[in-house]
């Protein structure tokens, strides 16, 4: 498929695969320990602490204990809470985890929370997905997309400045990420390789494949 923005970018759809499987059984172990209140199980898998495969954006950043030793596994737990309500919707997501107000549990850790509760709803807001996403905005100029998200990398990331940027950046990224869906569907196709079945952990685990290509 030619003329997607993404063809100077080489992705073996099979290797997004393979990202993909682990996270949706992670998705469906986390819905079932939420649903049986496994609090302390729940929290740990859900911050990437028991498990990187729980939150990638979390695990990386190393704020998984962090997380834990600034908050109670029942203020996290009550969080989860909010972002399981099915009428939540992706506008005011942002801004619940910014009045939740939970110490190193920001936009990144929170939106992927979310994202595994909810995959067919929220994606997942970390540098991969944004990155993605600034490579649709500037219509395949990876160098753009590269000076872009240098922009946003703000010192203080507890700033008031930070967050609303990324906040921003989170309630836009749709389009791109329904563009970035239907290339990756297009090159499956291509590859012989059968999509993943919930959305955005498919988009998630494609725009990993994408960044690794920086």
């Amino acid at each position: 498929m030619k003329n997607t923005f993404l063809d100077d970018f080489e992705i073996d759809l099979h290797e997004v695969r393979l990202h993909y499987n682990p996270r949706e059984e992670v998705s469906r172990k986390l819905k079932s320990l939420h649903s049986n209140d496994s609090k302390e199980k729940y929290v740990e898998l859900a911050i990437g602490v028991s498990d990187k495969v729980g939150n990638y954006s979390a695990y990386e950043h190393q704020l998984g204990p962090k997380i834990l030793y600034n908050n109670s596994i029942d203020s996290v737990f009550n969080f989860s809470k909010l972002i399981a309500e099915e009428d939540l919707n992706v506008r005011a997501l942002p801004r619940l985890i910014r009045e939740a107000n939970l110490p190193f549990l920001k936009i990144g850790v929170g939106s992927e929370m979310a994202c595994l509760l909810q995959p067919d709803k929220f994606w997942v807001g970390n540098v991969r997905t944004i990155y993605s996403h600034l490579i649709i905005k500037h219509e395949g100029d990876w160098e753009k997309a590269d000076e872009e998200l240098e922009l946003y990398r703000i010192d203080d990331a507890n700033s008031e400045m930070h967050y609303r940027i990324w906040q921003d950046i989170y309630t836009s990224m749709k389009s791109s990420l329904d563009i970035i869906y239907k290339i990756s569907v297009n090159w499956a196709e291509e590859q012989d390789v059968k999509v993943g079945k919930n959305k955005y952990l498919w988009i998630d685990a494609f725009c990993n494949a994408l960044y690794e290509c920086k």
